[in-house]
Order: C-alpha cells, then structure tokens, then sequence
C-alpha cells in the first residue's frame, strides 16, 4: 500500500460527512492503480454501461403524429356512423310521418265522399 493512499484513507476516515463517498470514489481499483505498472487483478468482467438516452425530437412528433393519426382514424369512424344512424332514424321518421299522412288523407277522403252522398241525398229530398 502507498503512502498516497494511506494519506488520503487518513484525510477520508477524518472527514465524517464525505467519507463513504471519499472511500468509495479512491477505493476504486481503476483509481488506485491509475498510476501503477502492473497489470490489475480483475474478479469480474466489466459491466456494460448502458446509456438512457430520452427520445428525440423527431421521434417525439413522430409519436405525436402517429397518435393523432389513429385518433382521427377513430373519430372518423365514430362520427361516420354516428351521422349514417342519425339519418336512418330521421328517414324513420319521414317514413312514419309519411304513413301518417297517407292514411289520413285517406280517412279524409272517405269523409268528404260520405258527406257528399249525405248532401246529395238531402238535396235530394228537398226538391
């Protein structure tokens, strides 16, 4: 062991707030041996260091415009049959209004060809 380096353990062990950051910084073996000629003892292979990298800007308004895309997609298929049931329902409603009115005009005219016979046979009688 060096003198640097019972030094520094000294300095580190004296520092009560820093010393477990102090010792785990220059305990390292990559420190320890920076300045040393023989070749490190290595228990471990190395840990790959993986990196999180956030997405890019590009990604990002690629992500925002694939999202709107499948909204509209969906809106346009909601609002689509949203408004071909609207207009069965109101073709519903003409045809029954329709009916209505057929068979009204119907009753109409039997009641007008009825009076007429009534008027026609009263007329009748009078001369």
């Amino acid at each position: 062991v060096s003198f640097t380096w019972l030094l520094l353990r000294e300095t580190a062990e004296e520092d009560t707030m820093n010393s477990r950051l102090f010792l785990r910084i220059f305990s390292r073996p990559s420190f320890r041996r920076a300045f040393s000629k023989e070749v490190a003892h290595v228990d471990q292979a190395p840990r790959p260091t993986t990196v999180v990298k956030g997405s890019t800007f590009s990604q990002r308004i690629g992500a925002f415009i694939a999202g709107v895309a499948v909204t509209a997609a969906f809106g346009y298929v909601t609002l689509r049959r949203d408004i071909y049931e609207a207009a069965e329902g109101v073709e519903s409603n003409i045809q029954t209004l329709h009916n209505d009115i057929v068979l009204s005009s119907q009753n109409l005219s039997a009641k007008v060809a009825s009076l007429e016979e009534r008027i026609a046979v009263l007329e009748g009688k009078e001369q």
